[in-house]
């Protein structure tokens, strides 16, 4: 009876973990951008081309590299050469370079000059990354409706070349309050990676492009044009 019932356990576990494991990725195919319904309208929204990266500032801790961000000439070519929403020319990416003086448990941090609000209710952030097959794992930034900061774990960099990694933002992250439709949603503070001591050695060249999300935007898009405005 008891290897009975452990075999049962056993084939349910198989069953369900695969479930739950791309349950996130399902998620995010799922979602139907323009599709408007009873009070959701889903939107792909870019938050940043990256064709201001020389404002964004990557930092670390002197006794682990040195680090610097620079403006670069590039895109994936996935990317269009121009957002065919608002007319913007991919010309430039986020380019890091870090130089690593010991070999350990590292960590960096890559920053806008302030946090990007993004309008509605975010469903999703995606980022073109640009890796070199490291294990070093990239986690996103964000800040909630309170003004709280969360990280999200966006996953390993170990592929090579370009590839788009998009996260679901969990309904656990509060974005907004019923009494209040005027400011919602969070904004994105940035992103920072955290490496494999085995790999942490030499240079390291990592870039960005394309950060967007996937937000509802129905009541921003709906608001009554004679509502009155808070915050004063």
């Amino acid at each position: 009876m008891t290897r009975l019932v452990f075999i049962l356990i056993c084939a349910l576990t198989i069953l369900l973990f695969p479930a739950g494991l791309f349950a996130q990725e399902q998620d995010i195919e799922n979602l139907q951008i323009g599709i408007e319904t009873a009070g959701q309208l889903l939107a792909d929204i870019p938050v940043t081309h990256f064709e201001d990266a020389d404002t964004w500032s990557a930092n670390m801790p002197l006794d682990q590299g040195v680090i610097m961000s620079m403006k670069r000439k590039g895109r994936p070519l996935e990317v269009p050469e121009i957002d065919p929403n608002d007319g913007t020319e991919s010309a430039y990416v986020l380019g890091v370079k870090v130089a690593f003086t010991q070999r350990g448990y590292a960590q960096f941090t890559v920053r806008p000059t302030k946090p990007i609000k993004v309008p509605g209710i975010t469903k999703a952030v995606s980022v073109w990354v640009c890796g070199r097959s490291f294990k070093h794992r990239l986690f996103l930034h964000v800040i909630d409706y309170h003004g709280n900061p969360m990280t999200l774990d966006m996953g390993l960099l170990d592929f090579v070349g370009w590839k788009k990694l998009i996260i679901a933002v969990p309904s656990t992250i509060e974005q907004y309050n019923y009494h209040n439709t005027e400011w919602r949603g969070l904004s994105i503070s940035g992103f920072s990676i955290k490496t494999d001591p085995e790999e942490s050695y030499g240079t390291y060249y990592v870039y960005f492009d394309e950060l967007r999300a996937i937000a509802d935007i129905y009541i921003e898009e709906n608001r009554d044009e004679d509502d009155m405005q808070d915050g004063w």
